[in-house]
C-alpha cells in the first residue's frame, strides 16, 4: 500500500481534525475569557485565579482519564468531551459575573485540556511514534490555533460576547464530528463502569506516576512545563495587554494570536531539520522552549504592531518546533498500553504551570504592574529551563525523530 496514501487516509484524516478542534481550545479560551475578565472590570489578581483555576481539575484528573482511555474506548470518553464542549462556551455570557466565571472555568478547564488528551491518546494509539504522522497532527493542530483566534477575534468584533463564545460552541462541535468520524482503533476497549470511572484508581496513579523514573519522561514532563508556561501567558495576560495597555482591538488580537499559530504550523514541519541542527533532541527540545518563552515575556518592550507580530511569529516557531519533539519523545519512550496514561502525565505538567504561571502572572501585576510581570516572569522561566538543562540528560531510548531515517517527508 502507498504509505503516502495511508497518511491522507480517512482515519488519518480525522484524527488530524481532533488535533485540529481540540487544541485549538485552549487559544479561543485565551483570547475569550481574558476579554471577557476586563468587561467584568476584574482586578488583575482576581483576573490571573480566573484563568488558572481551569487547571484545577485536571491536575488531579488527567492521569485518571488517560488511564481510563487506555483501559476503555478513547474515542467515546473523547466524544463525552467534546459533546461537553459544545455546551460550555453558551453559558459564559447567560451568567456574567465573576463568582459563575470561577465555576464555568473549574469545568471548562477540565473538559478541554482532557479533550487534548484524548486527540494525544488516538495519534498514539493509531501511529505510535511515526513523526510523518506526528509532524501533520502537530499542524494540523497549530492550524485550529490559527484559525480559532482569527474567527473568534472578529466574532467578538462585531457580535460582542456572544459571538465570541459563540465561536467556541462551534469548535466543540466541530470536535464531536471529528471524533465521530475515528474508527475503531485496536487495543484494549473494555466496557465503561461509570462507578468505577467517575473515582480515580490510585494504583493506575502510581504505575503513571513510576513512568517519571524512565530518563525521556523526565525530559518531557519539564520541558513540557516550560513550553506550557510560555504558553499560558500567551493565553492569560498578553490579550489584556494588547487590549487594555497597547490599545488594540480584538479582531487585530485575533490575528495576532492567528500569527503565532501560523508561525506554529512551519515549525513543526521541521522538528526533525531542529535536532539534526542542533545535534541532540535535549537541546533541540530546550532551546526551543527557550525561545518562546522569551519572545513571548518581551512582548511589552514592542513599539508597534509589526513588533509585536515579529515578536510573536518567534514565539510562534519555537513553540511549533518544541510540540512534535515532545510528542515523539513521549509516544516512543513507553508502550502501546500507556499512550493514554503517558499523556496524561505531560497533561498533569502542563496544569502545574497553568494553575501557577497565570495566578503569580496576576499578583505580580496586581502589585508592580503588567509591564514587570511580563519580564519577571520570563527570567524565571529561562532560569528555570538553565536548571532544566542541567539536571537532564540524553534519552537513552531512540525516538521516532531520531530512529527514522533523514528522507522521511515532512511536506
Amino acid at each position: 500500500m502507498d504509505s503516502r496514501t495511508d497518511l491522507y487516509s480517512p482515519a488519518a484524516l480525522a484524527i488530524y481534525a481532533c488535533g485540529f478542534f481540540s487544541l485549538g481550545f485552549p487559544v479561543l479560551i485565551g483570547l475569550a475569557v481574558p476579554l471577557w475578565t476586563l468587561e467584568l472590570h476584574a482586578p488583575a489578581a482576581t483576573t490571573g485565579l480566573i484563568l488558572g483555576i481551569p487547571a484545577l481539575l485536571p491536575l488531579f484528573l488527567s492521569i485518571h482519564v488517560g488511564t481510563l482511555m487506555d483501559r476503555t474506548d478513547v474515542r467515546f470518553v473523547t466524544l463525552l468531551l467534546a459533546i461537553a464542549g459544545t455546551i460550555l462556551p453558551l453559558l459564559y455570557p447567560l451568567f456574567p459575573w465573576l463568582a459563575a466565571l470561577f465555576v464555568l472555568q473549574l469545568f471548562a478547564g477540565f473538559v478541554y485540556q482532557l479533550a487534548w488528551v484524548g486527540a494525544q491518546t488516538l495519534i498514539g494509539r493509531a501511529y505510535p511514534g511515526d513523526p510523518r504522522y506526528y509532524g501533520r497532527f502537530s499542524s494540523a493542530s497549530s492550524l485550529g490555533m490559527f484559525f480559532g483566534p482569527l474567527i473568534d477575534g472578529f466574532a467578538w468584533t462585531w457580535f460582542g460576547h456572544w459571538g465570541g463564545f459563540g465561536v467556541l460552541a462551534l469548535w466543540g462541535a466541530g470536535l464531536t464530528i471529528a471524533v465521530l468520524a475515528v474508527p475503531k482503533l485496536s487495543g484494549p476497549v473494555g466496557k465503561l463502569n461509570w462507578r468505577e470511572s467517575l473515582l480515580p484508581d490510585l494504583k493506575s496513579y502510581a504505575a503513571t506516576l513510576r513512568l517519571i523514573a524512565i530518563p525521556a519522561i523526565t525530559l518531557v514532563v519539564l520541558a513540557t512545563f516550560l513550553r506550557i508556561s510560555a504558553s499560558y501567558i500567551r493565553s492569560s495576560f498578553y490579550s489584556i495587554y494588547l487590549r487594555q495597555d497597547a490599545g488594540l482591538s480584538e479582531s487585530t488580537i485575533g490575528i495576532l494570536l492567528a500569527f503565532a499559530a501560523l508561525s506554529g504550523t512551519f515549525g513543526s514541519l521541521f522538528a526533525e531539520s531542529a535536532v539534526a541542527s542542533c545535534g541532540t533532541q535535549r537541546r533541540a527540545l530546550l532551546l526551543s522552549g527557550a525561545v518562546a518563552v522569551l519572545f513571548i515575556s518581551i512582548t511589552p518592550l514592542m513599539p508597534n504592531l509589526w513588533m509585536l507580530a515579529l515578536a510573536v511569529a518567534i514565539y510562534g516557531l519555537g513553540m511549533g518546533v518544541n510540540q512534535p519533539i515532545l510528542l515523539a519523545i513521549l509516544s516512543s519512550s513507553v508502550g502501546f498500553e500507556y499512550q493514554g496514561a503517558s499523556a496524561g502525565l505531560r497533561s498533569t505538567a502542563n496544569l502545574v504551570a497553568g494553575l501557577g504561571v497565570p495566578a503569580g502572572m496576576g499578583f505580580l501585576i496586581e502589585f508592580s504592574g503588567i509591564r514587570i510581570g511580563f519580564y519577571v516572569t520570563g527570567a524565571l522561566l529561562l532560569g528555570a529551563t538553565a536548571v532544566v538543562w542541567m539536571v537532564t540528560r540524553e534519552p537513552t531510548k531512540p525516538s521516532a525523530l531520531q530512529s527514522r531515517s533523514a528522507g522521511t517527508s515532512q511536506t
